[in-house]
């Protein structure tokens, strides 16, 4: 026997083998407490109390003594412990849970809010109760549904969700549901993955020629022989978003075979020639809709010479981007001799228009203008108030689109002197980072803003001088017909926001939403989205660490950028 078990044994143990004992029971046996010594102290203290007499008289303070001020269950005492089964009751918990169960119990009908989703509802026996953000409270009848179909499926379909989880990860990137294709959609990917074997695709309709030419473009597989299978004497419109692999006799084809186009579009057309426009010039006679993105082999002589022919003449929309030899001369063209037509009109990311004068013509042009997207210019000062201003006056009757992304140089004005006037008609908004325009402008926009019956998209991404009180007010205005909504790194929303939009507000038309990059958005903000925008199908959350997979929302609802999401 070691030294420090002789030392604590007690003198009069007989040195007899014992059963187990737990190790609280070890503690109180060295340090001198059993049932015996409790039991004499308790039956020495029912003597003494015995021996003292019973005095009906008045008496003082200093005659009771401490011992009658305790309550009696304090005394009371477990005699029928064994040594080696003692136990400890805390019996404070135990009061502290019985008082929460009947407080639970005399609050059912009590109207409270959901701690998830923040839903006001009355508190019936059946509500889930948990514990989440640091607080204990209750689920409302949706959340408790969703809770309880959630655990459910928690249990199950563990190797089927292995399988499918690469499948689903690919779906998100598309910005899709994971389901089931229809039978089209299953033909049109297999003529896809087999471009290089069709030799003809018959009559399927245009709609169906585009989206093969989409996947081809996802794909990079649209190359010169595929090219051939959506050129046709009755094309209409032809969308071709990846030409990179498409040289200039390619491209030759499209007005030799596709004479009665009316619709072009060419992406990523950086193999695109002189010849090949002065040649859409002289054949396209029916062309009304023309967009390239890319086109960095056209000079300005060819720009000018095509917007000289009776093809451009005739242009109704018009929209370049990603050049930098489209000059200022260029443009001077274009608005000669197609201005007064033009429609739509975009010019974004051209590095070779340098000069503000030139800019400056586009209100002399442009008075019935529909789509103006001007974005992303060279330098800040090309584009200033003034310049929007005077396009906005000039176009309020018929202007439903404007897009001024990284015009960076335009301040409040344009909001308190332009579209506040002059935007009655105006549907789509973008002012992707404009660094400039900051609470007190947005708020003053959409106070009382009476003329316009509502937005139906909006984009504010990086504008970072935005708050909660604006954001507000622009939400409040335009909550009815609301499409989709860009607030990606507007990030001093706090989630003040969406407690206060939860009460008051609802978005039934929204179905795209974009809320990456601020920080408040967590778990709670998902559920309170998906209730309030019950037809949302697409909601992206980059670079938000408090989105979880615990998040409680519908299953039809697309979330995009959760850092729990893997492949």
């Amino acid at each position: 026997m070691s030294y420090r078990r002789r030392k604590n044994q007690d003198p009069g143990n007989d040195g007899g083998v014992k059963g187990p004992s737990s190790a609280l029971t070890s503690f109180l046996r060295e340090q001198g407490i059993n049932a015996e010594n409790i039991r004499s102290r308790y039956e020495r203290s029912l003597r003494q109390s015995e021996d003292v007499p019973d005095t009906s008289g008045t008496t003082t303070p200093n005659d009771i003594g401490p011992a009658e001020d305790e309550p009696q269950e304090d005394i009371s005492i477990n005699l029928q412990l064994d040594s080696d089964e003692e136990e400890i009751e805390d019996s404070g918990e135990a009061v502290q849970k019985r008082r929460k169960v009947d407080m639970t119990i005399s609050s059912v009908g009590a109207m409270i809010f959901c701690l998830e989703c923040d839903q006001e509802f009355n508190l019936s026996l059946n509500s889930k109760k948990i514990e989440k953000y640091g607080k204990v409270g209750f689920l409302c009848p949706s959340c408790t549904k969703i809770q309880i179909r959630r655990d459910r499926l928690a249990k199950k379909h563990e190797i089927e969700a292995r399988k499918k989880r690469k499948r689903v990860a690919a779906a998100l990137l598309d910005k899709k549901q994971f389901k089931l294709p229809s039978l089209q959609d299953i033909c049109i990917h297999v003529i896809s993955d087999n471009i290089d074997g069709v030799e003809i695709l018959g009559d399927i309709g245009n709609h169906n020629k585009i989206k093969i030419s989409r996947i081809l473009a996802k794909n990079r597989s649209l190359t010169n022989r595929t090219l051939t299978l959506f050129l046709d004497n009755d094309t209409k419109e032809l969308e071709l978003w990846d030409c990179s692999k498409l040289d200039k006799s390619s491209l030759d084809k499209i007005p030799a075979f596709c004479p009665q186009i009316e619709k072009l579009i060419l992406n990523m057309c950086g193999q695109l020639h002189n010849d090949n426009l002065n040649y859409f010039g002289s054949k396209l006679t029916n062309l009304k809709h023309l967009e390239l993105n890319g086109p960095f082999l056209i000079n300005n002589e060819t720009w000018q010479n095509f917007f000289e022919s009776s093809v451009a003449k005739n242009l109704k929309h018009f929209h370049l981007r990603n050049t930098h030899r489209f000059s200022t001369d260029s443009l001077v063209s274009l608005l000669e001799n197609c201005g007064k037509n033009l429609e739509s009109l975009t010019l974004s990311r051209l590095d070779g228009l340098n000069s503000k004068p030139v800019y400056d013509l586009l209100p002399h042009f442009l008075t019935n203008i529909k789509h103006l997207e001007l974005s992303y210019p060279h330098q800040e000062n090309l584009i200033d108030d003034d310049l929007i201003i005077a396009l906005l006056a000039l176009n309020c009757e018929s202007l439903e689109t404007l897009i001024l992304d990284k015009c960076s140089g335009l301040t409040n004005r344009i909001l308190s002197e332009g579209l506040k006037l002059f935007g009655a008609k105006l549907t789509k908004l973008s002012l992707a980072d404009l660094d400039q325009i900051d609470d007190t402008g947005i708020g003053n926009l959409f106070d009382d803003w009476k003329i316009n019956h509502g937005l139906h998209s909006i984009n504010i991404e990086r504008c970072i001088s935005l708050g909660d009180k604006s954001v507000f007010k622009m939400l409040e205005h335009s909550c009815e017909t609301l499409v989709q909504l860009n607030m990606n790194s507007v990030k001093n929303i706090s989630k003040h926001l969406f407690g206060k939009l939860s009460r008051t507000t609802v978005f039934p038309s929204l179905t795209s939403l974009d809320v990456g990059f601020v920080r408040s958005v967590d778990d709670s903000v998902l559920a309170i989205i998906s209730r309030i925008c019950p037809k949302l199908e697409i909601l992206e959350i980059y670079g938000n660490n408090r989105c979880t997979d615990k998040a409680l929302f519908r299953e039809n609802l697309t979330v995009i950028g959760r850092q729990t999401d893997s492949i």
